[in-house]
């Protein structure tokens, strides 16, 4: 059969128009159908599965069959900075949008919403308050919504906690974010929820993300009811306990708007080989850290830890070469991770490195010892661009502002922790910065720095142990896609 110009253009575009709708995966137009069809819906796919263009597409389709004027995403701040304009530009079929990126100093966000031409608002979570406060009422009229990265809205909070002023007093609770996108919510037309990592604590971070989607149809109005029907306070671990038959009832509730994909069902990627590198703390470091651990205090240092968990804060830094004291002074212990890192570089033989920190100490000191080589992440507009090019030696990077949504792939295959963190979802979207679809190298290769005798070695089969329960929900709720469709 031969096709017209106009539905060639559609499915192809122009010569040298960008990529189009006929380069999309099967699995990427079953999630636009979804996103299409459903009113709301919760896409919980894998990382770099194209979650982005598939969002572009279906705004695409809502404007024309919907009527969509003006969609709202909100993203991490990097992500909505660099990722969402640089995939409207790749995509042939969003040629028309004209996004305007609410990211970055007042001034520039008020001149991007003034923008006659912009279709398309993009904002950093952030930025949500000052969005919302700048048109209130009716001129709020933002008519679909897409949500990257949902599990920002896990806690489920209608207030803030109060802000403490110079002069001791506190201002009162201010409505949060979520309160103020769930007072909004009745004029979007299309709700779509985006994650790779949809619940990094287990069930108890579904109520936020599916009270946002259908105003409590499935999980209840208040998060109150929500952990009362379904769970069992642990007061001694702090934590909600899901009870007996509580996974098969929620995941009942939720399967017909929330799809699970998982990259190993669909992307051929490299092999990703995790390695750990340990080292030994000397003597007197390691006397130290026991005196801590026992004592909670290093009074000759000013460092003391006022609780469990400040403490177990402190073991981790401690673990790392450095502490903060009572008055965020830095005391240097040892300097064994500092050199395992730079046996790890010389390894790499010149092949570009990135380095995710826990600390400021951390940066500060990777950055005294190896100098111009190494670039800290976010500190320049063209970071993630340079890297991708093979300009930067060293990528510093702290996995709060580098792990959602980046894509990192074309500039490295090596990847470091110099300690790890306490976010399964920090720690598994940094995990897939190299390992993704366009990655070059036949293996990526992610290299762990732990210390011997300290909390480093609870803290790795902590995570893991999140890691299991998430991954039964995705499980749970997880598709196959076959050309198209389920």
């Amino acid at each position: 059969m031969k096709l017209s110009t106009d539905i060639k253009h559609f499915l192809y575009g122009p010569p040298g128009g960008g990529l189009c709708f006929a380069d999309f995966e099967p699995y990427q137009v079953w999630m636009t159908r979804q996103a299409v069809k459903l009113p709301y819906c919760y896409l919980a796919a894998g990382m770099g599965l194209g979650k982005t263009a598939v969002c572009l597409k279906a705004i695409q389709v809502w404007r024309d069959k919907l009527g969509v004027r003006k969609p709202l995403v909100i993203a991490p701040k990097a992500v909505a900075e660099h990722t969402w304009p640089e995939e409207i530009e790749k995509w042939y079929f969003a040629r028309g949008f004209k996004p305007a990126v609410l990211v970055g100093p007042k001034e520039q966000r008020e001149e991007a919403l003034r923008d006659p031409e912009a279709n398309i608002f993009i904002v950093n979570y952030e930025n949500v308050p000052w969005l919302y406060w700048r048109l209130p009422g009716r001129k709020w009229d933002f008519d679909a919504l897409i949500y990257d990265e949902a599990t920002r809205l896990k806690s489920g909070k209608l207030r803030t906690a109060k802000v403490a002023r110079r002069d001791g007093s506190t201002g009162g609770n201010r409505l949060s974010a979520f309160a103020m996108l769930s007072r909004r919510r009745f004029g979007f037309k299309r709700v779509v929820e985006l994650s790779g990592t949809p619940t990094p604590q287990g069930l108890i971070d579904l109520w936020g993300p599916f009270y946002l989607l259908d105003r409590g149809k499935r999980l209840g109005r208040n998060i109150t009811a929500f952990r009362e029907r379904w769970f069992t306070e642990n007061k001694y671990a702090y934590k909600w306990v899901p009870r007996p038959g509580a996974f098969e009832e929620i995941m009942d509730r939720v399967s017909d708007v929330m799809f699970a994909l998982r990259e190993e069902d669909y992307l051929r990627l490299p092999e990703l080989k995790v390695v750990d590198r340990w080292v030994t703390l000397p003597p007197k470091a390691l006397r130290e850290y026991k005196r801590l651990a026992r004592d909670a205090v290093l009074e000759e240092k000013g460092i003391v830890a006022v609780n469990n968990a400040v403490l177990v804060n402190k073991l981790l830094q401690f673990a790392n070469g450095s502490v903060y004291d009572t008055e965020k002074g830095v005391h240097h212990f040892h300097k064994e991770k500092l050199d395992e890192l730079e046996s790890i570089i010389t390894e790499a033989n010149g092949a570009p490195v990135l380095v995710f920190y826990s600390f400021e100490f951390d940066k500060d000191r990777i950055k005294k010892r190896f100098g111009r080589r190494v670039r800290v992440f976010g500190e320049s507009p063209n970071d993630m661009r340079d890297w991708n090019a093979g300009k930067i030696s060293i990528l510093l990077a702290h996995p709060a502002s580098a792990g959602h949504g980046l894509n990192f792939q074309h500039g490295g295959n090596i990847a470091v922790w110099y300690g790890l963190t306490w976010n399964l979802e920090h720690y598994l979207q940094a995990m897939k910065r190299l390992h993704r679809r366009g990655q070059r190298a036949d293996t990526v290769f992610v290299y762990r720095i732990l210390a011997r005798k300290t909390w480093d070695v609870r803290q790795r089969p902590i995570l893991e142990g999140k890691q299991d329960e998430q991954d039964a929900i995705m499980e749970a709720r997880r598709v196959i896609v076959n050309g198209g469709d389920l």
